[in-house]
């Protein structure tokens, strides 16, 4: 069956601050013409530079997924609103925003999936491309796994494993479809391990952090109230399917071994070398 490519039906803005620059930001998301994609673009900055949402574009895979032209002109922590662009079937989009960082909102993309929802889609007047597999690639390192193959449609598998008794090993596996992502996927905000947190304020990250917009987990559990038994591990196949949003819409079954967001952008280098496509 042959879909058409949409956007929004009208322009949806946010104001909130960053996970780990801490600065404060306005974002507003404008539709786009069809064959467009998904475009960044710092309008705080000289000449407003932008930028497409591509997997050449990657500047650091840090604690985050940043995409830009340099170091100075760039936008850390895109996973989420990629992530929310995609399951929801936004294809093309302009993202203006006034500082550096996606704003963090709840450490969800629930936000990013209410706002899109209130706003609707209108479907435009070209065909959706998607992006076969000929066979399985793949890509690991320190112990960590990613595979995709060859799919119908595109679904994500993820193992989570720790050692920590409260958060142990969880698995997780859905079928990326619109409904799916907004209800079991969107919602499932990012893990902050107590311990770490005043090691990445020294490294300049998480300057935004609070309890409120992450699953905190201490020496003893969970220092506050999780929404799914599993949220740890749906956030990582959130964070997975924003960082393979940057490849396209592909039709794989991806699974997932203790991968983050540096392992996602080499799966995603791995499929375009595999398919002779540089985006």
């Amino acid at each position: 069956m042959r879909v058409h490519e949409k956007t929004l039906a009208r322009s949806i803005s946010y104001h909130g601050f960053g996970l780990h620059s801490g600065a404060e930001v306005n974002l507003t998301i404008h539709p786009a013409q069809a064959g467009t994609g998904i475009f960044f673009r710092r309008v705080d900055l000289p000449g407003q530079p932008e930028f497409k949402a591509a997997v050449s574009n990657v500047v650091s895979t840090v604690r985050c997924t940043a995409l830009g032209l340099n170091e100075e002109v760039k936008v850390m922590t895109v996973e989420h609103l990629m992530a929310a662009l995609h399951g929801l079937g936004v294809d093309n989009a302009v993202v203006e925003l006034d500082n550096c960082e996606v704003p963090v909102t709840d450490g969800s993309a629930a936000v990013w999936v209410r706002l899109i929802t209130e706003a609707g889609l209108v479907e435009q007047n070209r065909i959706r491309e998607y992006l076969t597999l000929p066979g399985p690639v793949w890509v690991e390192e320190r112990g960590a796994k990613l595979i995709a193959l060859p799919a119908e449609s595109f679904s994500v598998s993820y193992l989570f494993t720790s050692d920590h008794p409260a958060v142990g090993n969880q698995f997780a596996e859905y079928a990326v479809e619109p409904e799916v992502f907004a209800e079991r996927i969107a919602p499932a905000r990012t893990l902050g391990f107590a311990h770490e947190v005043e090691v990445l304020r020294k490294q300049g990250l998480a300057l935004g952090g609070n309890p409120e917009i992450a699953v905190v987990i201490g020496t003893e559990g969970y220092l506050n109230e999780v929404r799914f038994p599993d949220e740890v591990v749906r956030h990582k196949v959130l964070d997975l399917i924003g960082d393979l949003a940057l490849v396209g819409r592909l039709k794989a079954q991806v699974i997932g071994i203790r991968s983050g967001h540096h392992l996602n952008h080499l799966l995603g280098q791995q499929i375009l070398a595999t398919l002779g496509n540089s985006r």
